[in-house]
């Protein structure tokens, strides 16, 4: 297979990700609610960092503790919206009671998984903070490798019922969509950056005509949008790359190459 053709599947499982919202609305209510966790969680995690301040005088605890119960909320609700990305793969009505369900049948290796890529963001942080400039690109690119790493974990796990140890021993068959991935991470995702310059240029123009208040509403609800359009895209673009490239199953109206 050629790299034209690569480069055409990429695009293709891009583009049938954003169609996914046509067949099935409810897929966007789980990238809803993890924007809306991430204010909902504010006091209830403040309230565990200083109560562990208080309790076991030293607020690490604390810190640690928030870091784990937001790496797992944030996995679980991934693994039912990868769940129900599956279903609508195959045809079906999806529910996100259905996506609950299988993630909290896969809740054990989603503890397992959170605790494991928390570990790895708390080195990476370490790194970042000890490293100088060299351990900051250090870091970074781990990072990278470390999240696509992760979204090819998870469906590994929830779509075919493997543990986490068995969806990591997978992972050597993803060497066969390399090139997808690249596309997405190196030529797909940067467009979003340039979108974001080009609002907050828009912002800027909104703040010299009208004042602060319209600019910094406008801005902060694009920031909104795009981070539930990101969420969804990056769940429903990594599922379907694991079903069709690592799985071999067939997607209606995907046509790969």
């Amino acid at each position: 297979m050629g790299f034209i053709d690569r480069l055409h599947n990429a695009w293709k499982i891009f583009k049938t990700s954003f169609a996914f919202v046509g067949r099935d609305k409810s897929l966007m209510i789980i990238p809803i609610i993890m924007v809306l966790s991430c204010f909902l969680l504010i006091i209830p995690f403040f309230i565990i960092f200083v109560g562990s301040a208080i309790v076991f005088r030293y607020a690490f605890a604390g810190v640690l503790l928030c870091l784990l119960l937001a790496n797992f909320w944030n996995t679980f609700l991934m693994s039912a919206q990868s769940w129900m990305v599956h279903e609508v793969a195959q045809g079906k009505d999806t529910t996100v009671m259905s996506g609950i369900k299988r993630a909290l049948h896969n809740v054990g290796d989603i503890f397992v998984y959170s605790v494991v890529f928390m570990i790895v963001g708390i080195l990476l942080s370490m790194i970042r903070q000890k490293g100088g400039f060299i351990g900051r690109m250090i870091a970074d690119l781990l990072g990278v490798f470390a999240g696509i790493i992760g979204k090819l974990i998870l469906p590994a796990m929830i779509i075919t019922e493997r543990s986490f140890g068995d969806a990591v021993k997978q992972l050597k068959h993803a060497k066969k969509a390399i090139p997808e991935i690249a596309t997405f991470e190196i030529g797909i995702r940067p467009i979003v950056s340039l979108t974001t310059f080009f609002t907050f240029i828009f912002a800027v123009i909104l703040f010299l005509l009208f004042g602060p208040i319209p600019a910094i509403i406008f801005f902060v609800l694009y920031l909104i949008v795009l981070s539930m359009v990101s969420l969804f895209i990056n769940n429903t673009y990594y599922t379907l790359l694991y079903l069709t490239l690592i799985e071999k199953k067939h997607v209606k109206g995907l046509h790969l190459r």
